[in-house]
């Protein structure tokens, strides 16, 4: 990742904000936890700023967020769209996300894209440690926990109220096919053309057949946040929501996208990892209810879009995958690739015989979330 001085960071900013924010004048940076002298590669950092503006001297601490641009996650992810989604969200209003601040794109300011927002007190579901495991929300009552997922649902179930040409006709990606259903299915199929590389993906190829003759005739078309997980909230210590984070995979469908991805994480990181759900915590089907509560109709074509978004991750696992060969963690020929809980997920809405995990599947988890061999 590209190295920049503290005193470049600090000078830098400084004049970054004068000329990019309105109506800053006098400003002062100070990085935290840097010392001086030391390289700057994080990529994500806090900065307090102090200023005045036509309210008079203001302080605060911002988020500076740098994205590495060697690779991406997923297809078409990238720190303009995260910008663009939180600077259209901020003005917007209806879903809380972090104050934003700006967006710079020119590579030569801090050796790579930034953006800014607000710093946003509170604590999310960790992912490591599992949520499920350790940390606040195990140490919460039963009804805590009910309380905190329920806020979290109704927040994202809110993004159903916006009106895409409304300020977020940006997302529209045509390449991929129409704006909702068609453009979501068409952007997995880019992105499976991309990553397969000649190689027959038993589970990925169903799957990816499957979704594509089973389309649902008649959806709606919602802004989505595409990363619908408790570990993207940031809660307050009675559950309330304070913020939605990480927008760089928003994009346009079926709000039950959203509502399937969030799914699909619960399941993961409790039964799938073998590990007790925390009581409380809303199961699969009171969660729908929430969810169709917040919204204000029932959630359709549920299963299909259970499909789809194991589908999505799992292509997430293919482009891991490839960089634990490339950085020589794991060998070319690991079957991983094709059995992992990922397609095992697929396996089972599709019906098929699951896959068998071996000592190709430990190593392949070992570098990412380790699983106990069994």
């Amino acid at each position: 990742m590209a190295t920049v001085a503290l005193q470049d960071v600090t000078v830098t900013l400084r004049d970054w904000f004068e000329a990019n924010v309105e109506g800053w004048r006098d400003v002062e940076v100070r990085p935290h936890d840097v010392e001086l002298g030391a390289g700057f590669s994080a990529e994500i950092f806090f900065v307090d700023v102090t200023y005045v503006d036509r309210d008079g001297p203001q302080a605060r601490t911002l988020v500076v967020r740098r994205q590495p641009t060697d690779f991406e996650v997923v297809l078409g992810s990238s720190l303009a769209l995260q910008g663009k989604m939180m600077a259209a969200l901020d003005a917007w209003g209806g879903v809380p996300v972090p104050p934003w601040i700006g967006m710079e794109l020119d590579t030569s300011v801090l050796g790579l894209p930034f953006l800014v927002m607000g710093k946003v007190d509170g604590q999310c579901a960790t992912q490591r440690p599992n949520y499920n495991v350790d940390g606040w929300l195990k140490d919460m009552e039963p009804a805590g926990r009910a309380r905190s997922f329920r806020n979290a649902i109704h927040a994202f179930a809110n993004l159903s109220k916006i009106d895409w040409e409304q300020g977020f006709d940006f997302l529209a990606r045509n390449e991929w096919g129409k704006p909702g259903v068609d453009q979501y299915v068409g952007h997995l199929v880019a992105w499976h053309a991309g990553c397969a590389k000649g190689r027959s993906m038993r589970y990925i190829d169903a799957a990816l057949d499957h979704i594509q003759r089973h389309k649902p005739l008649h959806a709606p078309v919602n802004v989505l946040w595409g990363d619908a997980t408790p570990s993207n909230v940031m809660f307050d210590a009675s559950g309330e929501v304070q913020a939605l984070i990480d927008w760089e995979l928003a994009a346009l469908g079926p709000a039950e996208l959203d509502l399937a991805w969030w799914l699909y994480f619960d399941d993961l990181f409790s039964r799938r990892f073998g590990i007790e759900r925390l009581p409380g915590l809303p199961t699969r089907d009171e969660t729908i209810a929430i969810w169709e509560a917040a919204v204000g109709r029932k959630a359709e074509n549920l299963e299909y879009y259970d499909v789809v978004v194991a589908l999505r991750m799992a292509l997430v696992a293919v482009g891991a995958f490839d960089r634990q060969v490339s950085v020589g963690n794991i060998k070319a020929d690991n079957k991983s690739i094709d059995a992992n809980l990922m397609t095992l997920y697929l396996a089972e809405r599709l019906g098929m015989e699951p896959p068998e995990f071996g000592p190709d599947f430990y190593a392949f988890m070992s570098n990412l979330t380790p699983v106990e061999e069994k």
